[in-house]
């Protein structure tokens, strides 16, 4: 898809930090929002990539941290399109341009948690090879169950 543009963000400048809250509030709901003191912190000691299109409007959003018990191994806390852009194809790009960097990072793995009834998240994600390790009960309260999924880098 051309316009798409990949970035990684190494500095939590003031009014990008503003639109990820936005973003993050209106795509992932109040519960599982992160906010602006959290942000910050995973683009400083994590890696955080958004996707923009040729407008430079923020569409696609990718949280990741490192695992302390496994240094090896990422994990993606957040991954989503913004709903007025997905179906599009932009996931696929966010993702591969992701996975391609953490592989030059030297990382092994990344792991995921994705709610079992996400059938689009789940297909994206199997068809970059990730694989279901599991199912994390009450992973975000009672009930809230995820679907655990890794990749071999």
């Amino acid at each position: 898809m051309e316009g798409i543009f990949v970035k990684h963000i190494k500095d939590p400048e003031p009014g990008l930090v503003e639109a990820l809250c936005r973003m993050e509030l209106e795509n992932l709901g109040q519960e599982a929002a992160i906010n602006q003191w959290v942000l910050p912190v995973i683009i400083r000691y994590g890696k955080l990539f958004i996707a923009v299109n040729n407008k430079d409007s923020l569409i696609g959003v990718c949280e990741i941290i490192r695992s302390y018990r496994v240094p090896s191994t990422a994990f993606i806390h957040s991954f989503y399109i913004d709903g007025k852009s997905r179906d599009k194809g932009i996931g696929k790009i966010l993702l591969g341009k992701v996975l391609g960097e953490l592989k030059s990072d030297s990382f092994k793995e990344v792991q995921l948690t994705v709610d079992p009834d996400n059938m689009a998240a789940s297909r994206l994600y199997r068809s970059f090879g990730f694989k279901k390790n599991g199912i994390r009960k009450d992973e975000y309260g009672m009930g809230i169950n995820r679907d655990l999924l890794s990749l071999k880098l």
